[in-house]
């Protein structure tokens, strides 16, 4: 139970190679989590079993974070505001998904071989050339805007030196 601390709790400190074997398994879940948003989970369960995910990987992210700049001396605020521009940005990922993928009886012509969302919403993006597509593709930007940005963040925080023991104090 303890391990799951780790994630979970932002209490506490972190050593440089811990955050980074965390931080590897919480991107790796955001990762794959677009897998989620395939045509049969979308039948079955919606739009949920991604935002679920997502929001426990945000909330880990922070964690890990927050453990991580308290060990190295920092402040945790800049770790709260990349989480929350990167809730965001799933709020308008969600949003973009909701309004282009079908639902109700159109996406019961979905099958399991059916692709993930995510390519069906960059052809759409790509096919139509009307003030949709741009509108789209500019929130398509600011979804993407904020991964770079948390990941050069988690670089920086895991190349931060431990606190001495004095300035823990």
């Amino acid at each position: 139970m303890e391990s799951l601390a780790v994630f979970f709790s932002a209490r506490g400190r972190l050593a440089p190679r811990a955050f980074a074997a965390g931080a590897a398994v919480v991107y790796a879940t955001a990762f794959l989590s677009p897998l989620l948003i395939s045509p049969p989970v979308m039948l079955r369960a919606g739009l949920v079993p991604f935002a679920l995910v997502q929001a426990i990987a945000i909330w880990c992210w922070f964690c890990l974070h927050a453990k991580r700049l308290r060990d190295a001396d920092r402040q945790v605020g800049v770790a709260v505001a990349i989480a929350v521009l990167y809730a965001l940005a799933v709020i308008l990922f969600l949003l973009l998904v909701a309004l282009i993928m079908p639902f109700g009886d159109a996406a019961q012509t979905a099958r399991a071989g059916d692709v993930p969302a995510l390519p069906v919403l960059i052809a759409t993006l790509t096919a139509e050339a009307g003030i949709f597509a741009y509108v789209a593709a500019a929130i398509l930007a600011l979804v993407v805007a904020p991964v770079p940005v948390a990941i050069g963040f988690s670089i920086w925080a895991a190349t931060r030196s431990a606190a001495t023991s004095s300035a823990r104090a």
